[in-house]
């Protein structure tokens, strides 16, 4: 009898110290959202509550805003017809940062690699096939290695240019894809739109579009150009040059709204140093996300003469107005940034206006330009030494994502 009673006591002491011991889901789902976003990726496979709980748009949504307070920085390299991957964190101090490799892409085409949006990369992807080239837009998530080939691109013509976006409304990422001639300096004709909508195949439909333009791509200093875009609030900004609105030489901004998918063009301040020359001297000048603003960065040139830096802020796109702020460098930077291979790279959520060499070296670095104090910092990369001589670009501000691709497969 004291044997059946002890027995059922330590039973029940058994039950009791399990409840105790047992960790709150609340408190696990809080423990998920700080582990790194491959983590997540294999924790899904748990059980089927992790699994549903993981893909849930409350997680995957709480996921994404921890990771926006903790951007990083995102370097891609090409090497033998792969676009390689590397990520690191914001510098803390002038001690240098380390760049984690991640893995490697089959993006062949450098001048079409989009910059980041909430995590994700588009760029296109070439094969052969039958003896003849298809170019298809590739997006990929460099946190979790994953990707995912779009539909080949309708077009009767060579050149396919594409940008990445995200529309805010429906909450999904979408692909602007135009065709033009590789022949001179040939309008986009055919315009399409790839939707990526969770649990459901990529779709894709030809638009209209009737501003009469073909998009500039930035010039880098070692002669290498790259199409380049910037996603705010589900409007998609590029330099383009539009015909019928002003001189042909000098580009201005068309934009594209992923919700409406109509197509608007921002005028230029004409007559003034906005205007930098397109054609015959080509220098460098993007356009950034400045402090949730459309903004372009370019050298301030006066007379042709480089004195430092100009920035031009978007304050009302339906009147067209800008504003203009000029930075002048302190010396001696002022000597290094005309004379050194620089690029801008954008703009930090402090406002801090990052350039760096696009080319691999011994010392590859970030160039911090604070307006406010006019001071100069070097942060040192380290990590990508073997890939010396191979160009690189760096994006600010790169997301995690959780949201993996399986649930868009075609």
């Amino acid at each position: 009898m004291m044997t059946r009673r002890k027995k059922r006591s330590c039973s029940n002491q058994k039950k009791e110290e399990e409840k105790s011991e047992r960790i709150p889901f609340d408190l696990v789902i809080e423990i998920l959202l700080r582990l790194p976003v491959k983590s997540i990726a294999r924790f899904r496979y748990v059980s089927k509550l992790w699994q549903s709980t993981l893909r849930g748009q409350h997680f995957t949504e709480s996921y994404l805003t921890i990771s926006s307070s903790r951007p990083k920085i995102l370097f891609t390299c090409l090497k033998d017809c792969e676009t390689f991957f590397f990520s690191s964190p914001h510098p803390q101090d002038l001690s240098p940062i380390a760049a984690n490799l991640h893995m490697s892409f089959p993006m062949s085409c450098p001048s079409n690699i989009c910059r980041p949006v909430r995590g994700w990369v588009c760029g296109l992807h070439q094969r052969t096939t039958k003896g003849t080239t298809v170019t298809e837009p590739l997006i990929c998530n460099p946190s979790t290695g994953e990707s995912v080939v779009l539909r080949k691109v309708k077009t009767r013509r060579k050149g396919v240019i594409s940008f990445l976006g995200f529309d805010p409304i429906d909450k999904n990422f979408k692909v602007l894809c135009m065709t033009r001639s590789c022949i001179g300096r040939a309008d986009s004709e055919e315009h399409q739109v790839h939707t990526l909508e969770t649990g459901k195949k990529p779709s894709r439909k030809m638009i209209e579009c009737d501003i009469l333009h073909y998009p500039v791509p930035v010039e880098h200093t070692n002669g290498f150009s790259q199409y380049d875009g910037v996603c705010i609030n589900g409007v998609l900004y590029y330099l383009a040059i539009v015909h019928g609105v002003s001189d042909d030489r000098y580009p201005d901004v068309v934009c594209f709204e992923f919700g409406s998918d109509k197509f608007k063009y921002i005028k230029k301040v004409a007559g003034h140093d906005m205007e930098i020359l397109y054609l015959g001297r080509r220098l460098n000048s993007i356009l950034v996300n400045y402090k949730g603003k459309l903004a372009k960065l370019q050298p301030n040139m006066p007379n042709n003469v480089c004195t430092g830096i100009q920035l031009w802020v978007l304050e009302d796109a339906e009147k067209h107005e800008w504003s203009s702020h000029i930075y002048v460098l302190p010396p001696p930077w002022r000597n290094v940034y005309e004379e050194t291979k620089l690029c801008f790279v954008g703009t930090t959520r402090k406002g801090e206006i990052v350039l760096s060499p696009n080319t691999i070296s011994d010392f590859f670095y970030l160039l911090y330009y604070n307006p406010d104090r006019n001071t100069i910092t070097i942060v040192k990369i380290k990590g990508m030494e073997t890939f010396q001589s191979h160009k690189a670009y760096t994006f600010l501000d790169h997301l995690e994502d959780v949201n993996l691709v399986p649930i868009w497969r075609m």
